[in-house]
């Protein structure tokens, strides 16, 4: 039963991997939610960036040495 299941699994994998390398439009959509992640990875970032810089600044003019 488990050999049968390790094959089923192993045939969509590869069913997969085959329909990944052939056809580029199905490529773009399995990797779509890739490229969503890192735009708002990099959409963090950027704000993240920009706040820090803001912060930094206003934690430097209050701070006693």
């Amino acid at each position: 039963m488990i050999n049968l299941i390790v094959i089923v699994i192993s045939a969509i994998m590869f069913a997969l991997l085959l329909v990944w390398w052939r056809w580029p439009a199905f490529r773009t959509w399995i990797e779509a939610p890739k490229y969503f992640m890192l735009r708002q990875e990099r959409r963090f970032d950027e704000r993240d960036a920009a706040g820090t810089a803001a912060d930094s600044t206003q934690f430097m003019a209050h701070r006693d040495y």
